[in-house]
């Protein structure tokens, strides 16, 4: 169903998003991209394109949405492409949005707006935030001096996906305008599979469930550690970890389950794209996530939409989750884990659904990526017709006249 914004203009708008991979290991920000395109393209009177690099493996369904690829040159981390400043331009877009940073992305989007005369929008998503910067950060600072700065002051607006990211972003030393929308979650977001891993346990086991990309930033090796040394709910508990993770830290985290004797109640599940990520969250019955460092993740908001009660540090910023009695906060180490672990493993079933009803009631109230949707269609359309109101005023002196 088309969606309508009243106080639009008649005239469509055609939208760029400009992202770094299509591919459906992307995580959270291809996730949070997909749906935010689909959402758009229910709106009567917006389009959407998609600009990416050429890539392996496979890719995110768009439904009817237009895909344009673009060959990358040297190496993937920068992904240099030659033809997308002029593949930009071929299309004839109003507006681009650029997902993530340094990448060549941001020199041709800086470009594509000087040669254009058009807007530009940059969702950093969690990538300057503190912890983030300091990761790789003498590179960051080269990239930052190179070209990343410029293209950051540059843009007709920031988004951040929070209050604590826009907090970032200004310490950053990002002052110019800044809107916040957070992320989504499709409705209704429920699954019918069981996943291969489910099948293996014993029946009356209950599931807690980290899904997402399995880094050290997220904190899995001290959460295995934690688990390991919990009560876990006289042995109820299991913990099944979904994602993907690279061949060395999956070492160190095989190798820790080993020496703590853990091999029957904690499970490295592999990751999971679709339909299976969805048939995840359905047979799990509570949710984890203890990062340092997030945006605003989208599998807790898909484990809110899924009814699970969460556990999340503060950094996962989500303090509505909190306040709304649909998740506990832990700290991000091993101690403050294990203490988490233990407060839900002392639950009985009516905490945990009282908990569950909060978190669905969280998610269709404040994260309906239709009505995010329709919130990004007017910061777009302002933009937009900004733009369009200071070429004027280049060309013809505030009144309209010639200068």
């Amino acid at each position: 169903m088309m969606m309508h914004d009243p106080k639009s203009a008649a005239r469509r708008l055609r939208i760029g998003m400009l992202i770094g991979t299509v591919s459906v290991t992307g995580g959270g920000v291809i996730e949070a991209l997909r749906s935010l395109s689909l959402a758009l393209s229910r709106i009567s009177d917006i389009s959407v394109e998609i600009f990416s690099l050429r890539g392996e493996g496979d890719r995110v369904d768009f439904g009817d949405i237009p895909v344009h690829l673009f060959a990358a040159r040297g190496p993937t981390a920068f992904g240099y492409a030659p033809g997308l400043v002029d593949g930009l331009e071929a299309r004839d877009i109003d507006l681009l949005h650029v997902h993530g940073l340094w990448m060549y992305l941001s020199v041709a989007a800086r470009r594509w707006a000087q040669r254009s005369g058009r807007p530009y929008v940059v969702s950093p998503h969690g990538m300057l935030d503190p912890w983030a910067l300091r990761n790789a950060r003498w590179k960051k600072r080269l990239a930052g001096l190179l070209y990343e700065n410029a293209h950051l002051r540059n843009a007709t607006c920031l988004h951040a996906l929070c209050e604590a990211e826009k907090e970032a972003i200004e310490a950053a030393g990002f002052t110019g305008p800044i809107a916040v929308l957070p992320n989504g979650v499709d409705f209704p977001f429920v699954s019918f599979e069981r996943p291969p891993w489910r099948k293996m346990l014993p029946p009356e086991s209950k599931v807690l469930l980290f899904l997402g990309r399995v880094t050290p930033k997220k904190r899995v090796l001290e959460l295995i550690r934690a688990f390991a040394r919990s009560s876990r709910g006289d042995g109820a508990w299991r913990l099944v970890i979904v994602g993907p993770v690279d061949e060395s830290y999956e070492r160190r985290l095989r190798q820790e389950i080993e020496a703590r004797n853990c091999g029957a109640s904690v499970h490295l599940a592999g990751p999971a794209y679709g339909e299976a990520r969805a048939a995840a969250y359905a047979a799990a019955d509570a949710f984890i996530l203890p990062s340092v460092s997030e945006g605003l993740p989208m599998a807790a908001l898909e484990a809110f939409a899924s009814g699970l009660p969460a556990l999340l540090t503060a950094q996962c910023n989500l303090p509505e989750g909190f306040a709304a009695g649909a998740a506990l906060q832990i700290s991000a180490h091993e101690e403050g884990i294990a203490e988490g672990l233990e407060c839900l493993f002392a639950m009985d079933e009516s905490e945990r659904l009282l908990m569950s009803a909060s978190a669905r009631r969280l998610a269709i109230s404040r994260f309906n990526w239709d009505t995010i949707a329709l919130d990004m269609a007017r910061l777009y359309r302002r933009m937009a017709e900004a733009q369009v109101a200071e070429r004027r005023r280049s060309l013809f002196g505030q009144a309209g006249f010639p200068a």
